[in-house]
């Protein structure tokens, strides 16, 4: 669940709280347009973010823990000009700046055979910046108050599992 939108996480939430069931299809997909610049590309992380840690502050869940991720590492950025001040803290921001781009690089190849060459390595910082912006987002909703959310009021429904080939 952790690239699904607030609203539809809190939408299986009132499914699974009616008596709905869930089924996961890897075969469904659900496609977006694409933000249409970067600005709102931007808020849409917030958005992620802050929805996801409010979700988290409704229901907490050990399965959860992989959201603080991207949290965590805004606070890291932070503590980076603290750490080099020493030298073990210096060794400390080397190495784990190593790995994370090591991490950033892998996900440049793995989109490579799909998004091609120049446009896997121009989506790496938009990689990195997912996560301080999600991070961001995700530290807002810890914070904020709480909206209470109207229970679902429509009728179940029957969805009929079509097969797309």
């Amino acid at each position: 669940l952790g690239h699904l939108d607030p609203e539809f996480v809190a939408l299986m939430d009132e499914m699974q709280k009616g008596g709905g069931i869930l089924l996961y299809d890897p075969a469904f997909a659900v496609e977006r347009r694409p933000r249409a610049n970067l600005r709102a590309f931007a808020k849409m992380l917030r958005t992620y973010g802050r929805g996801r840690a409010e979700q988290f502050r409704v229901h907490p869940t050990f399965g959860s823990a992989p959201n603080f991720v991207p949290p965590l590492f805004c606070v890291y950025l932070l503590l980076i000009p603290i750490l080099l001040l020493s030298p073990l803290g210096a060794r400390f921001v080397l190495a784990t700046m190593a790995a994370y781009f090591v991490a950033v690089f892998i996900q440049v190849l793995v989109l490579m055979p799909t998004g091609g060459v120049v446009r896997s390595v121009a989506a790496a910082p938009l990689v990195v910046l997912t996560h301080v912006l999600y991070g961001l987002g995700f530290w807002k909703g810890l914070f904020t108050s709480l909206k209470p959310h109207a229970p679902l009021t429509a009728a179940p429904i029957e969805i009929e599992r079509i097969r797309l080939e």
